[in-house]
């Protein structure tokens, strides 16, 4: 078997083997797992008790690129995906609602941050919002 925890050629993500029998039932040898996930997730799990921690953890997590299955994805300087080509006329009706539906989410969580950044700080809400950023913290990875 493989060394596990083999960082790839760009070092932005690992690559994790499969025991033998895994991966001759699969037909793959294993995972792409992002580097910069992994921080974010062990931040996650660091939240509710040492939140200095979390943050150390995240700030870790921000000098490595966000990977999809191995390939850097690029960001412009609002967070957004930045797409190597304009490729909707490429897409099927499918793909074009499934892209829309995304678009909508993404609008609906930067009014929810604009909302959130010009509330007056109200203790009654201190739980809603708890909850919200816990909620969106949790669809974030």
């Amino acid at each position: 078997m493989s060394e596990p925890l083999v960082p790839n050629m760009n070092c932005a993500s690992f690559i994790l083997p499969y025991p033998e029998e895994i991966a001759k039932k699969t037909g793959a040898s294993g995972m792409v797992f992002s580097i910069r996930k992994h921080y974010l997730l062990l931040a996650r799990q660091a939240d509710d008790t040492d939140p200095k921690e979390a943050a150390a953890l995240r700030e870790i997590a921000s000098y490595y690129p966000d990977v999809n299955e191995g390939e850097i994805i690029n960001r412009d300087s609002s967070g957004n995906i930045v797409a190597d080509f304009d490729d909707w006329d490429e897409l099927s009706d499918e793909q074009k609602i499934h892209r829309g539906n995304v678009n909508a989410a993404m609008d609906a969580v930067d009014r929810i941050r604009y909302e959130l950044e010009n509330a007056d700080y109200d203790y009654d809400t201190i739980d809603d919002v708890t909850r919200v950023r816990r909620a969106l913290a949790e669809i974030s990875l």
